[in-house]
């Protein structure tokens, strides 16, 4: 890996927030298939030295009806082999929501809540802390905002878009001291028809952050690396969906 690169980005984006969020996709960065999370992670310590950092650890293959069994300290984190070298090795506490966790690390990690509703990023949940706060920064490492800003889905709940719908199950939850609950969940997710059945459409966001320069974006050798204030992107979206519902939705016409 070249060591160098990343340095040089992180000192670009020159991030001045106390929390930030990290989204990575570490394939652009390495030709063999060992990823080396370990590496990435002693830059990052570097030049993050006083932040506190989040990272998703999402189970999406979680399923209510032959999988509902979520471990705090053993469901593998399914967003790259970093975010699951952090859980695993160095974060300090994690969210609880069998979909939506992430890790966290840092002096600042008790502040941000375990998770105090059924929802993935609805009121009382880790993503609305996030987006709500001004020195929250969002950084995506070799990836755009597609895959690199969960915080947009927090303004699609907020805003109750029509082309999702809350899908709840209860789940058993095995807790960080090993004892077992049974709690249910909720997710809100596309619908299932045709008229919903296109995927977010994630590109125009990123322009128009882009064109506002709240999202900053550098690009070196192929590689994608973008920063933005969560709080400046989520009330840009609010917005953009104030005046047009379906901004995020790509919604196909009958």
């Amino acid at each position: 890996m070249d060591k160098k690169l990343l340095d040089k980005v992180l000192n670009k984006f020159k991030i001045s927030e106390k929390f930030v969020i990290i989204h990575s996709n570490l394939l652009p960065f390495f030709k063999k298939t060992l990823h080396e999370p370990e590496k990435v992670w002693k830059i990052i310590q570097h030049n993050l030295r006083g932040k506190t950092i989040i990272m998703p650890t999402f189970t999406l293959s979680h399923n209510d009806k032959k999988n509902n069994h979520w471990n705090y300290n053993h469901s593998k984190s399914e967003c790259g082999s970093l975010t699951e070298y952090f859980r695993k090795n160095i974060s300090a506490k994690r969210s609880i929501h069998p979909k939506h966790s992430v890790a966290i690390y840092g002096p600042n990690a008790n502040k941000i809540p375990s998770h105090n509703c059924q929802s993935s990023f609805g009121k009382g949940s880790v993503w609305e802390w996030l987006c709500n706060r001004k020195d929250v920064c969002n950084i995506s490492l070799g990836i755009g905002l597609n895959g690199g800003a969960t915080i947009c889905h927090y303004p699609e709940e907020k805003m109750k878009v029509q082309y999702r719908e809350y899908k709840k199950f209860l789940t058993k939850i095995t807790m960080r001291n090993n004892k077992n609950k049974t709690k249910f969940f909720s997710y809100f997710l596309r619908k299932h028809n045709k008229l919903y059945e296109a995927q977010n459409n994630w590109k125009l966001c990123e322009n128009d952050l882009l064109r506002s320069k709240i999202l900053k974006q550098i690009k070196i050798k192929g590689i994608v690396f973008q920063k933005m204030n969560a709080n400046q992107a989520t009330k840009f979206i609010i917005k953009k969906m104030k005046k047009n519902p379906n901004y995020l939705g790509d919604m196909q016409k009958k």
